[in-house]
This record gives C-alpha cells, sequence and structure tokens, in this order.
C-alpha cells in the first residue's frame, strides 16, 4: 500500500551532489567495549521511527520520535550532541486533498476542531537540512515495507517521503539498508513489517494488501543478513509487530457492539449507546452494514456515520425491522432529536472489518513476529516486544498512558491525532521499550534512563478546552476518507 500523498518533490539538490558523507568521528577508548555501542546508533524503519504524527511530518513530532527521546537519554550519559533527522518546518507536510492540494498535518483549531488547512508553500522550502552532506542517523521512511527496505531508494511518485529522507541520487542510489553502512553505526535499532500488514486493516480488511509469510521470511532475513555483514558484532535491535486492529483507528467503537450477537447499534456523539422506547429487546436499533458479522468500524466509518450512513430510516425499520408505519415515524423523530441523521443508507465494506478479516489479520501477525522470533536467534539480535506493550497499554495503560483515541481520551492518549500512529508520550513508551532491551544487553555499570512519559502526556488538552466529540470529527472527512499506510 503506497498511498501516501500525491506531490511532486523532487530533490535535485546539486550544491552537495559530489560531495561524500561524512565519516562518523571515531569514538573515544577510554570508554568500556559496552558504552562503545552507544556512540552511534542509527535507526531503520517506517513512519512509526520517522517521527510521523497526525498524518504529516513536522519539527516538534520528530523531536519527540522514539529515536530522538532515545538519543537525548543516551546523550545524558556520553555527551553526544549530534543526532540527525530530515526535519520539516511548520505548518508541516500532511496528506495530499486532490487537484495538486497538500494538507499540513492535523491539529486541533482554537475551538477543538480536528482540522486539516491547504500547505501553502512549496513542501521544498520546509526541508531544514536537506543539505546535510551524510545520511540522516533517523532514517525512517513513512510508507517502508520490508521490500523498500531491501530496494527502494527513491523515485516513487506516490510516496516522495523516499527522496526526502534518502536523497538519492546524492547518494548513489542507496536504499535505507545501505546508507545504514554509509554511516558505520555501533548499533543499529530496526522496526519494520507493519506496512506489510497495516493496508489491509485500514481498508476495512482488504486482505490482499497483506504480504504473504513466505516473502515476509524471505525479506526479513535478508535484511538481517545485509545488517550483520555490514556490522560484524556490533549489536541489531529489533522490535516485533503490534496487532494492527488494536489501534484506535480501528478500535475507538468497540464498544457499541451489544447483545447475544454483539452487533453494532446506534449511538450518540458521545459514542454512547442509544436505547428507543419502544423498540423490542433493549431498546437499541441496528447500525446499518454492507457487510455481516462485523467485529469493528473504522474511524472513516465513523465520520460516515456522523453524516447518516449507517442509520436506519423509517421505510427500513418498516421493512426490515416488522415495525408499524407509525412507530418508525416516531422512532426517527427521535434519532433526529438525538443528533442522528437516518438515510436509510449502510456503511460501505472499506468502513467496516468483519470477524473473519480481523482473525485473518491478526494471524497474519502472528506468523510475522514468529519469524522475527526465529530470525531474532539465529541472527542473534535481542526483540523489542511491541506487540505485548500495545496490548498492556489498551488493557492497563502504562505509565499514565491509554491507548484510547484522542477525542476520547485528551488527557493520556498515546495516540496522534490520525489514530494510527503514536504521539509524544506513545513515543516516550516505545522509547522505553527500546531502552529496556539495551539496558540488558550492554549491562552499563550506569544504565540508559527512561523517559518520562509523564512529561509527555496531555498533548492535546489545551486545544481540547471547547471541544466536543460531534464536531470535533465532523471536519476531518478528507483524512479519513484516505486510508493511506502511513
Amino acid at each position: 500500500m503506497k498511498k501516501i500523498f500525491i506531490f511532486i518533490l523532487i530533490l535535485s539538490i546539486t550544491f552537495f551532489f559530489a560531495c561524500k558523507p561524512d565519516q562518523p568521528s571515531a569514538p573515544q577508548l577510554n570508554v568500556t567495549l559496552q558504552e562503545l555501542a552507544l556512540s552511534k546508533i542509527v535507526m531503520v524503519g517506517n513512519s512509526l521511527t520517522a517521527g510521523y504524527q497526525s498524518s504529516g511530518m513536522m519539527e516538534d513530532f520528530q523531536l519527540n520520535s522514539y529515536p530522538y527521546q532515545l538519543f537525548q537519554q543516551v546523550a545524558s550519559l556520553t555527551g553526544a550532541t549530534e543526532f540527525e533527522q530530515p526535519l520539516v518546518s511548520e505548518p508541516g507536510i500532511g496528506l495530499p486533498a486532490g487537484d495538486g492540494i497538500i494538507l499540513t498535518p492535523l491539529y486541533l483549531d482554537s475551538e477543538g476542531n480536528l482540522t486539516s488547512d491547504t500547505l501553502t508553500v512549496s513542501p521544498l522550502l520546509l526541508l531544514k537540512n536537506a543539505l546535510l552532506s551524510r545520511p540522516y542517523d533517523n532514517l525512517g521512511v513513512p510508507g517502508a515495507d520490508l521490500n523498500d527496505l531491501l530496494n527502494t531508494y527513491g523515485g516513487v511518485p506516490t510516496n516522495p517521503w523516499f527522496d526526502m529522507i534518502l536523497r538519492n541520487p546524492n547518494f548513489g542510489n542507496t536504499t535505507q539498508l545501505k546508507q545504514v553502512a554509509m554511516l558505520q553505526p555501533t548499533m543499529v535499532l530496526l522496526w519494520a513489517g507493519s506496512n506489510d500488514v497495516l493496508g489491509a486493516a485500514l481498508d476495512g480488511g482488504d486482505l490482499d494488501q497483506i504480504t504473504s509469510q513466505a516473502d515476509f521470511q524471505s525479506r526479513m532475513q535478508q535484511i538481517l543478513t545485509q545488517l550483520r555483514n555490514d556490522l560484524g558484532a556490533k549489536p541489531i535491535i529489533m522490535a516485533n509487530i503490534p496487532y494492527v486492529t488494536d489501534i484506535p483507528y480501528i478500535n475507538t467503537v468497540d464498544h457499541i457492539f451489544v447483545g447475544q450477537g454483539n452487533t453494532p447499534v446506534l449511538f450518540d456523539n458521545n459514542l454512547q449507546v442509544i436505547s428507543f422506547p419502544g423498540v423490542p429487546g433493549d431498546g437499541y436499533l441496528p447500525l446499518l452494514t454492507v457487510e455481516s458479522n462485523v467485529e469493528h468500524i473504522t474511524l472513516e466509518g465513523l465520520l460516515a456515520y456522523q453524516q447518516g450512513l449507517g442509520v436506519p430510516d423509517s421505510a427500513y425499520m418498516v421493512d426490515n425491522l416488522g415495525l408499524q408505519s407509525a412507530q418508525a415515524s416516531q422512532l426517527q423523530s427521535g434519532m433526529i432529536l438525538a443528533g442522528l441523521i437516518p438515510t436509510g443508507l449502510p456503511l460501505g465494506e472499506t468502513m467496516t472489518l468483519t470477524s473473519t478479516e480481523s482473525s485473518t489479520i491478526k494471524d497474519a501477525v502472528d506468523g510475522f513476529n514468529t519469524t522475527i522470533n526465529a530470525l531474532a536467534t539465529t541472527f542473534q539480535v535481542p526483540v523489542v516486544d511491541a506487540n505485548a506493550a500495545l496490548t498492556e497499554l489498551n488493557e492497563n495503560g502504562i505509565d499514565g498512558a491509554s491507548g484510547r483515541f484522542v477525542l476520547v481520551a485528551p488527557t493520556n492518549t498515546a495516540f496522534s491525532l490520525d489514530g494510527v500512529h503514536a504521539n509524544n508520550a506513545g513515543n516516550a513508551i516505545v522509547a522505553n521499550e527500546f531502552i529496556k532491551v539495551i539496558n540488558a544487553i550492554l549491562q552499563l555499570d550506569t544504565p540508559i534512563p527512561e523517559v518520562n512519559v509523564s512529561t509527555k502526556l496531555g498533548q492535546y488538552v489545551p486545544g481540547m478546552a471547547k471541544a466536543t466529540l460531534g464536531k470535533s470529527i465532523l471536519n476531518v472527512k478528507k483524512i479519513f476518507s484516505k486510508k493511506e499506510v502511513f
């Protein structure tokens, strides 16, 4: 899934075309071998590594990426001062809106509405350090899958992030992995593979977007082989893949599934289910969906619901629920009073995930993680259990943070406004998961301190002061009607 956004981003920066990358300075020798491993850490991966938040890239997000937060903790021990990222000035670069229009990342306006603006300047003018004469230390490319790590160096019209971050042909048309070797790192952190399954979930169960288990195994083995050949015995640490159906984009309205059949029912703008007098049973009216056996409604589906899709009208209730015309008309009036828009039209299949689709996606992640664990043993690579961390975040919270959507839990959410990517607090949690593993394998006399997650919480609270869930999400049709892999 490579539909990131469409605009022309050609980095024809001739000022340093002939330059060779700077070689990292040789580490001082008055430190232990364990401490030497911290002298040059390079990160490889996709948007989760890049610091992508709220459907876009911006310097504030990047300076709160898990790689940069981890670097800051390491620097507190080593005194390191250099960690380069492809910084993007405000207002940031977001998604396309058609007709050549590019949006800013999502933000909360003064009324607490979730919105995005049209970018009024060329994206090229927002790139702060594109002339850096060596590869970046954070090489995460939004949208990259395993095949991209091995083979893609740029020139992808539907994903110009490759050109922006890898900056070829200035570096000899080199991939992420080849640029890692150019940097001569003392440690590499690898978090990749989520984009080999994420698109299937965001597109409402398009299972053709899941990489086969055989291809995933082959590509991950090639990645680790290349890294091990380039790094020798230097540490490589990788993270596994969280369940991509356990993110707010997918699970925000899971609680509206009620009854013995666990079916979705009508709910109000505060995401509370509505009981209507006179309706048989518990008084709930069904949410209309094209697909049967639905298990999840996506954020795109939530937006469509607030515009009337999925809400039965009086004609539907007479024809399909067996209600009398007078009762159906009365119920329709009650729905309107509750803020609903009865259309009698169902939510489309791209807005829902069925039980079968959800199970297939989960099984794919399980298979990928089994491969990761097996290869980690072969290549002696410790694994950060990001899958378990997301489960813990959703079930019990981590250090005061939760896995709920920002418009439901603005004070403690670990997710950004797009419901897919971590916010500042979520990135702090990821940084700490890596730090725990690094500390375990290096056995430093003074361990790397963990990030204080509490200092990253409440990122959206000032903008939420006047917000209500109903009005906040209504402005984002152009965002949540696009299901890019980020």
